[in-house]
This record gives C-alpha cells, structure tokens and sequence, in this order.
C-alpha cells in the first residue's frame, strides 16, 4: 500500500458537520409534510396520530472507529440515500462510507477515511457503499476467516445479503 493523501482536518470536520445538519434536518422536514396516511387518520377519527420509532432489531458495528469517522443513525429510509449522495461529494474525497439495516427499516452509516482492517458486527441487510477513496483503493469485504469475500473500486455499490452476512472485517484502502 502507498501513501495517499489524508483529507484535511478543515474539510473533514466540515463534511461531518453537513451530515450531523442531514440527520437533524430531515426528520424535521418528514415530520411537517402531511401524508396521506396520517391526513385519513385525522380525518376519519379525530384521536392524534403517534408516530414511534420500533427499536432496531439489531445494532451494527464498526470496531475501531477513529476520530472523525462517527456511526451515523440514519433514523428514515430518506437519511440513507442522503448520506450516500453526501459521500458521493467532493467533501468526501478520501472516505469510503458504508450503510447497513438495522432490522427494522431504519439504517447505520459509517463514514471512514482512516486505512486498515476493521471489525464488522451485525451487518446482516440493506448494505450500500460509496468509495471515494483515492488512487483506486479499494473497500474490501472479508469472511470470519479472513478470506477476501468481495472488493469494491470507486463508485457507488449495493452489497448483496448473503456477501454482508459473512462479512466480518473491512478493509479500507
């Protein structure tokens, strides 16, 4: 592996600040724009409609996260593709970003830069990448044995389940 360029600290810090604004924004946005489900139920029944949140069926990992790299909830289907198109930006030149169901229609992202080998736990559906790395690195998927399962160029990706079931490491760069 050769050296790459590093974002710096400046852009780093403000593309993690754009994410933070997505996950506070959109929620908000979601939940002042009426739908037709909830515009029937007020209108057949005058009972207030309560929307919870179920708790995730599982929680995913990544282990270790470095500084700048956060696991992002990404609480509406809406967040994940957001924070794919966000990791798609020039922002996020030099990161690899990664999603991940949580079981129950809810997401996890982790937005990575840092080069090395880590350990995945619970990344059982849902999964999409974005490599924006530099140089061509490559996001590599590997088995508890740690067999290379699968290997990503740049560009946006979809993983299949059955690759993300039997992923325990990730490898960045």
């Amino acid at each position: 592996m050769g050296t790459r360029n590093m974002p710096s600290f400046r852009r780093a810090h403000r593309a993690l600040a754009m994410l933070i604004g997505l996950i506070l924004v959109v929620p908000a946005m979601i939940a002042v724009s009426p739908t037709p489900a909830t515009a029937a139920s007020t209108t057949i029944d005058f009972r207030p409609v309560t929307h919870s949140v179920a708790t995730a069926a599982w929680i995913p990992r990544v282990v270790p996260l470095y500084s700048g790299e956060p696991r992002m909830d990404l609480s509406f289907p809406e967040m994940r593709e957001e924070f794919l198109d966000v990791c798609e930006t020039e922002d996020f030149n030099g990161f690899a970003c990664i999603t991940v169901g949580d079981g129950d229609g809810t997401h996890t992202g982790f937005p990575m830069y840092k080069c090395g080998r880590r350990k995945v736990y619970n990344f059982i559906n849902a999964g999409a990448l974005v490599n924006n790395q530099y140089g061509g690195a490559r996001v590599r998927l590997y088995n508890a044995s740690q067999a290379e399962l699968v290997s990503y160029g740049n560009g946006r990706h979809g993983i299949p389940d059955e690759i993300l079931y039997a992923t325990e490491w990730i490898s960045i760069c």
